[in-house]
């Protein structure tokens, strides 16, 4: 094991599949543009539902991105990591990789993922036909380790490797992650990411059951309603983003644009309720504390906050207290904006989601806008929880 590196760690590609743009540039471009990627589900039926809208990939072909093979063996969850992969390998020029294969860490968060689909294939398999003609690697398909185990054998990547399920921190956790493989000496570089293939009818019949989505039928792209008075669910979302993380000195070595700094991390845990949050923010508040701590830097210094905005009143109302909590009355000076009001709620995806647009912000020098936000909630003015804060030091 090498020494542990003092050097800054950095994002060099990011690689994103969302439901208003495939591929940074797009993602981007339809973020600063306040183009809204939800639509009506086509997938399958959803007439008995209460909710009708989803952010699907719309543009999204796996076979552009996997082999036969491993479309018919893996489920889509599996093959949206894949596809982020290989969008961030390309974009950070990591191709071939610089560094020894067995120095690079891989690691694919999810919370839900999407085993239904490949479930009632096998089984159907299994009661039609017998045992004998369910695939080899059928028993696999299904394990929340499968995208990172994919990811890792596609590109050869021999380094360290995880799979983290964390709910909607996930994706900061395992970036979180990343940035320890490489400043501990284990890794030189780090690819991480996570992807979310919840738009499958039984589990969407699930989350329907449970009451927490939006009943608009007019207007999808006016459902996501992030701290606005008028909020009454969040929309369900499909979605893969993968990060290339290196040394700073190392990628500069290389010539390799960098997009930002992973300047500190914080996370903290409710312990209060599986579901139900606890709604003075407290945890929220202590994850940014402990990330300002770890960066070294004060409230006064934050610029503007990529938030977690999923258009529930309690969890909106939480994470407003929580930024009051921790920053005091520097919460009332910054644009605090929500990606999620373009592309749904994609579980563990949202945290790298919302940091990729984070970084946009940082290189372009513009904040995107929060839509659908034009009553706010009174109350507001102006979970496990993970910030991560990004540098251009």
């Amino acid at each position: 094991m090498r020494p542990f590196s003092t050097q800054p760690v950095v994002i060099t590609g990011i690689g994103v599949l969302a439901c208003n743009g495939i591929g940074r540039a797009a993602f981007w471009k339809s973020l600063a543009e306040g183009r809204s990627g939800i639509g009506f589900i086509n997938r399958f039926d959803t007439s008995e539902m209460p909710c009708h809208i989803a952010g699907q990939l719309w543009d999204f072909n796996a076979a552009d991105f996997v082999s036969k093979a491993n479309l018919k063996r893996w489920h889509r969850a599996v093959h949206q990591s894949m596809a982020a992969a290989k969008l961030a390998i390309e974009d950070a020029a990591f191709d071939p990789t610089p560094y020894p294969n067995d120095r690079v860490a891989v690691g694919i968060g999810t919370s839900v993922g999407n085993p239904d689909e490949t479930y009632r294939h096998w089984m159907k398999v299994y009661r039609d036909k017998g045992w004998e003609h369910i695939d080899k690697l059928a028993s696999t398909a299904n394990s929340g380790h499968a995208s990172t185990a994919n990811v890792g054998a596609t590109f050869g990547f021999q380094g360290p490797a995880i799979t983290i399920a964390s709910g909607c921190a996930t994706g900061l956790d395992v970036l979180h992650w990343g940035r320890d493989q490489i400043r501990s000496g284990l890794a030189d570089a780090a690819i991480i990411g996570a992807t979310e293939a919840p738009l499958e009818e039984l589990g969407f019949a699930g989350t329907c059951a449970l009451g927490i989505l939006s009943k608009e039928k007019d207007d999808p792209t006016k459902a996501m309603k992030p701290f606005d008075r008028r909020s009454d669910g969040l929309v369900l979302a499909e979605a893969a983003v993968v990060f290339v993380l290196e040394r700073a000195d190392a990628a500069r070595a290389r010539g390799a644009r960098i997009l930002g700094e992973i300047a500190g991390n914080g996370s903290s845990a409710e312990g209060n309720n599986p579901i139900v949050l606890e709604r003075e923010g407290q945890a929220v508040g202590r994850a940014i504390t402990a990330a300002l701590r770890d960066a070294g830097l004060r409230p006064e210094e934050i610029d503007c906050a990529h938030c977690h905005g999923v258009s529930s009143v309690n969890y909106d109302r939480c994470e407003t207290r929580g930024y009051k909590n921790a920053l005091g009355d520097h919460a009332y000076r910054i644009p605090i904006t929500a990606t999620k009001s373009m592309i749904g709620q994609a579980y563990s995806c949202g945290g790298l989601l919302s940091a990729a647009a984070g970084l946009m912000t940082l290189s372009e020098g513009l904040v995107s806008a929060t839509l659908n936000h034009e009553e706010p909630d009174p109350t507001l003015r102006k979970r496990k929880a993970s910030i991560i804060v990004f540098s251009t030091k």
